[in-house]
């Protein structure tokens, strides 16, 4: 792979490209974030930065799961222009990271610069007072509040970046490319799920080739990994602020992916953890009239959005069981079985609407009852 970013490095790193000064970087501290299946993260705080730290982020050629899947490396410099176009927008509620490291409602991290040579680039890191969404969500702490916040923040992104037809305005052009999207997503979510379910092939397929719309389809800027983990949260209730992160798979798309991925994980959560169902529900109807309320008419008719978004929330939900990148927490058999049996009522049509589905995982009778005919 050439170059390859690692605690020991991350430092010296930064000092060549002139990010730190040698002095900043006597005292730089780094740390090992991850940075999931597809990518190498490392933090570095500097004294006196105040409550803004680093991040290195390098795109990986292979992703870190058990059957092999491939991706360009170059999608890290299309994740910095997905920063940088959010970044650069004056939205009417959420107001976004600056140099000066003003915060608001809602916040995207700022690159400070970019390798492209060895696919690496540097960003402001989160607050340090923050806390991830997905862990605060696993542990219980399930404010609807913040899945408000959430809804809103998607809602502008989308409503500010509509187009339909050919006419797409300069800045979001290089976003039509859905090659990474392809590679990131449909690949590993849609289609390796249908070849684990040769019967639901044909479905699987349909609800790939809709998230690859056509110029005279409505479109909108897809963040395409828009969940809990990629959400750091600052304060709770209506003070809550929440900062976005992880834009390597963004793409001028069908908007309605970004809102079957975050439902998918609130309906995931749910099955895992029963006796807070109702809880995720409603924090999941808080983001879903949140989303409208901020998107406006951009949406559509909302009847047909809900129902859209309800077969790809299908979809999604089948392949975080089946596809080349599982729930990690989804793992008793008993899960597995009924979130198989949601994904297919959800994609045969049998439950068409968001309160439909939550009846289903609040209803315990449901729950309980064996398989019924389910793969």
């Amino acid at each position: 792979m050439g170059f390859e970013l690692s605690v020991e490095n991350a430092v010296p790193y930064l000092v060549d490209r002139g990010v730190l000064t040698p002095a900043d970087g006597r005292d730089a501290v780094a740390e090992f974030l991850g940075g999931g299946v597809s990518n190498i993260v490392i933090k570095v705080d500097v004294d006196g930065a105040g409550d803004r730290g680093l991040v290195l982020k390098q795109s990986l050629p292979q992703l870190r799961v058990e059957d092999d899947w491939f991706a360009d490396r170059k999608r890290i410099h299309r994740e910095r222009a997905g920063i940088d176009y959010l970044g650069g927008n004056n939205y009417p509620a959420g107001q976004h990271e600056d140099a000066g490291g003003s915060r608001g409602m809602w916040s995207v991290p700022r690159v400070v610069d970019e390798d492209r040579e060895n696919f690496v680039f540097v960003m402001t890191a989160a607050p340090r007072d923050g806390a991830n969404w997905k862990e605060q969500l696993l542990g219980g702490q399930i404010d609807v509040a913040v899945a408000e916040r959430v809804g809103s923040m998607l809602g502008e992104i989308h409503g500010s970046s509509m187009v339909v037809g050919a006419d797409v305005p300069d800045g979001l052009a290089e976003f039509e490319d859905l090659a990474y999207f392809v590679q990131l997503r449909i690949d590993p979510y849609h289609r390796a799920t249908a070849l684990a379910h040769p019967e639901l092939a044909d479905v699987l397929e349909s609800e790939a080739a809709r998230m690859l719309p056509g110029v005279e389809d409505r479109r909108a800027l897809v963040h395409g990994d828009f969940s809990p983990k990629n959400i750091i949260v600052s304060g709770q209730g209506n003070a809550a602020e929440v900062f976005l992160l992880d834009f390597e798979v963004v793409h001028l798309g069908n908007p309605v992916f970004d809102l079957a991925f975050m439902l998918n994980h609130m309906t995931l959560k749910a099955i895992h953890r029963p006796e807070w169902a109702e809880r995720y529900c409603r924090a999941a109807r808080g983001f879903w009239n949140a989303y409208l309320s901020s998107v406006g008419g951009q949406a559509g008719d909302e009847e047909t959005l809900e129902r859209d978004t309800g077969r790809q929330l299908g979809a999604l939900l089948l392949a975080r069981i089946d596809g080349k990148s599982p729930a990690e927490y989804i793992t008793l058999d008993e899960e597995k079985r009924y979130a198989r049996e949601t994904a297919r009522a959800l994609l045969m049509g049998k439950v068409v609407s968001l309160a439909d589905l939550h009846d289903r995982l609040t209803d315990v009778s449901v729950r309980g009852r064996g398989s019924t005919g389910s793969p």
